[in-house]
């Protein structure tokens, strides 16, 4: 791998900057360093846990798709906490809130002599964007309660509903209203510590803990807390992460009998998550539990809009409805739709107009015009890995046949609006735990092997391009 000189990472951080809007590119991209080992690695030194997990899941590819543009070779690319990081997220509430954009980047490396594990300070919520508030949140009949429920929350924290369990399909709006959540607290008492965080970055925070020798200060770092904030809390499972489930009830008693806020995401009900022990469960169910819905025409016609205006781009309402029209799965999409679509339009220098808008999102568009069924999931699955459709609709547990049906049942939850119990019908007969069991453990998988990420990638494509 040839040398990364200062010019080259000058043009790597533009190109990064063009291909984000201007306020996200100030504040996410603006602090990052890249150091090049002696073997070619890439490293990217960020101050916790955190930080690395926002990275890895958000800015990752778009990191080393650019590297590879520039550079003309795939980089391999590590987020690493450095021992002598120095640095906090957040000055002050203010800040946290959105009121001083500037504070929501990330801090430089700077190296200083090692320090133990310290304690959760004052007005350190974790990682918010500044963009995710209630004012920014579109509200429709798929969000309405879990957005009530939020405000209430923000309201009165610790009082109204304790926990507040969120749960929904991948991009509708959870980590947007746990974040707004955050920032209406801290607007209203800005004295309140939150401790805003995936439950990764808890399993890995309490492992590293325990390995270190530091147990009592993690245990008063999340137990001192007036509001406790954890974002996909699925993850809680078995194997290592059984003693942070064990540890995380503890804590959960002592938040809870204190009268501190817990607010957590899920991509599926606490009674759904197969890992889940019972106890938690029980206490998970305390509380209000919100589901998000997958948006109607009208909310993604809104989410379309209030996007634009944040791009400050001019789509005229013919683009938005088809638009808004064409994808229906999540809101996500829509966001990722529009964005083709205006840099599109960019790319060749034209007006954004409907027959622009339809060229772009031709290959979308033909992939999503019919309903995917499980019958075409199990055909793409039994060609692809040679195994026979009546097998994966059988109850043998051999691992040439229980993986691939456990990436059928994966893709079917994944791609279809049927229940877990329609989709375990379709695979054996299998109970709605040990679908999502499957669904889990294909996940965690994928989050660890790239390799496997990429056929998952493949199958999925295979499916909505009709095997």
């Amino acid at each position: 791998m040839k040398a990364l000189t200062p010019e080259l990472k000058d043009k790597i951080y533009k190109e990064i900057k063009s291909k984000l809007p201007p306020e996200e590119a100030a504040s996410w991209m603006k602090s990052l360093e890249f150091l090049q080992t002696e073997n070619g690695t890439l490293e990217i030194p960020l101050p916790n846990d955190y930080f690395r997990n926002w990275y890895e899941k958000h800015y990752k590819e778009l990191i080393a798709r650019t590297i590879a543009e520039v550079m003309g070779i795939e980089p391999k690319i590590i987020f690493k906490i450095p021992s002598d990081y120095q640095g906090t997220l957040f000055e002050s509430a203010a800040q946290a809130s959105g009121q001083e954009p500037k504070g929501s980047k990330p801090p430089k490396y700077i190296p200083k002599e090692k320090t133990p594990i310290q304690t959760a300070p004052r007005h350190k919520p974790g990682m918010l964007n500044p963009k995710y508030t209630f004012e920014q949140f579109i509200v429709g009949a798929c969000n309405r309660l879990a957005h009530a429920w939020s405000m209430a929350v923000a309201e009165n924290p610790g009082k109204a509903y304790n926990p507040l369990f969120i749960h929904g399909a991948v991009g509708l709006g959870k980590t947007h209203l746990l974040q707004a959540t955050c920032h209406h607290i801290l607007n209203k008492h800005p004295e309140y510590t939150i401790h805003y965080l995936s439950c990764e970055g808890f399993v890995n925070d309490y492992i590293s803990a325990v390995r270190s020798g530091g147990y009592d200060a993690f245990r008063n770092k999340y137990r001192s807390v007036d509001v406790l904030v954890i974002d996909d809390i699925h993850f809680l499972g078995a194997g290592e992460k059984q003693a942070s489930q064990e540890e995380f009830f503890h804590t959960f008693n002592t938040l809870h009998n204190a009268q501190k806020q817990i607010i957590l995401s899920s991509d599926s009900p606490p009674q759904d998550i197969p890992t889940l022990e019972d106890r938690l469960v029980s206490r998970f169910k305390w509380g209000q539990i919100a589901r998000l819905d997958s948006p109607t025409f009208e909310t993604r016609m809104a989410i379309v809009k209030q996007t634009a205006e944040w791009m400050k781009k001019a789509v005229p309402d013919d683009v938005c409805d088809f638009i808004a029209s064409s994808v229906e799965s999540n809101i996500r999409d829509l966001e990722g739709a529009l964005k083709n679509v205006i840099g599109f339009a960019e790319a060749n220098n034209k007006p954004l107009a409907l027959s622009l808008a339809k060229d772009s999102l031709r290959d979308l568009i033909a992939t999503s015009a019919f309903p995917i069924t499980i019958p075409q999931i199990q055909e793409v699955i039994s060609k692809f890995f040679n195994v026979k459709i009546s097998d994966l609709q059988s109850k043998k547990r051999v691992k040439s046949i229980s993986v691939p049906r456990q990436i059928g049942i994966y893709l079917a939850r994944s791609l279809t609006s049927l229940s877990l119990e329609e989709i375990g019908a379709a695979f054996g007969g299998k109970d709605h735990s040990t679908v999502m069991y499957a669904v889990e453990k294909i996940k965690q998988r994928a989050h660890k092997d790239r390799q496997f990420t990429a056929t998952l990638n493949q199958l999925t494509k295979s499916v909505k391009q009709g095997g």
